[in-house]
């Protein structure tokens, strides 16, 4: 009976055990790997790669101005023709030089799971505040500081300034430009812009912590050359977007907010050159 009890008190560990029970078969394990940050852009590099797309872009407009095409017409060719093969472009470069394979998923990163009902509930007032900037900058700003600053733009590039069109089309032609607005601008511009800005860029400039999400939303907001007077409001609107994404690494989620943003505001424009 002495042997038994030394035994017992020998083999009793001090203190509370903190000892794990396992997980029950089919429950998702509560452990997260540790982030791991991509091979870093210097600044300089991280700067030119945001902005050349966009002065690309600008390029087109300017020379589809000097040509008399319309400006959203020559905005919509440029983002298919000049854009995306550009960012699309670079990524498969990018995929390639890295696996041997042409996929940009090699080089997107910010691609955590997200339940869709967390997207949509995170997209829904990050989609809210950037509207909110949005209507304010053009209520407020955007032609003050056109006109005043950017009086040397082409005047049809300037209209961008507002909602209003110097204009009048028949319907059937505003219903082909706004289908062709939304496929464009509404859904594969955004797509391929988020891959390339925030699946790419955004995580290879993250050494700079918090301060990483405000450049990208700095210099993405820059990007749009076409429209600088909006930069005010759309940093605003930009940055609680982008740090949102930055903070829960889903690109997924930033789609899901450019999407909603850019076809609200289509909508808003159809229904501001229909009014009349």
């Amino acid at each position: 009976m002495a042997t038994a009890l030394k035994s017992r008190v020998t083999t009793r560990s001090p203190g509370p055990t903190t000892t794990t029970p396992p997980p029950r078969p089919g429950t998702p394990s509560r452990r997260t790997t540790p982030h791991v940050s991509p091979e870093q852009h210097s600044l300089p590099r991280s700067i030119a790669l945001h902005l050349l797309p966009g002065a690309a872009l600008f390029g087109f407009v300017l020379v589809a101005a000097v040509l008399g095409i319309p400006a959203i017409l020559a905005l919509l060719i440029g983002i298919a023709l000049v854009v995306v093969p550009i960012e699309l472009g670079y990524l498969l470069y990018q995929g390639r030089s890295k696996s041997g394979r042409w996929s940009v998923w090699e080089v997107v990163d910010y691609r955590e799971p997200m339940p869709g009902r967390r997207i949509a509930l995170w997209t829904v007032p990050l989609v809210a505040w950037f509207i909110l900037m949005l209507f304010l900058s053009v209520a407020v700003l955007d032609e003050r500081i056109a006109d005043g600053l950017f009086a040397w733009y082409p005047g049809s590039v300037r209209e961008f300034a507002s909602f209003e069109g110097g204009d009048t089309y028949a319907t059937w032609v505003v219903i082909v430009v706004f289908a062709a607005a939304v496929a464009i601008n509404g859904i594969l511009g955004p797509v391929v812009e988020e891959l390339y800005f925030r699946g790419h860029l955004l995580p290879r400039i993250d050494r700079f912590g918090r301060a990483a999400p405000v450049l990208n939303a700095v210099l993405f907001s820059v990007y749009h050359l076409w429209t600088p007077w909006q930069n005010i409001g759309r940093i605003l609107g930009l940055v609680p977007w982008i740090y949102t994404v930055w903070r829960k690494r889903s690109v997924a989620l930033s789609m899901a907010v450019h999407i909603s943003v850019n076809c609200i505001f289509l909508l808003l424009v159809l229904a501001a050159l229909t009014a009349d």
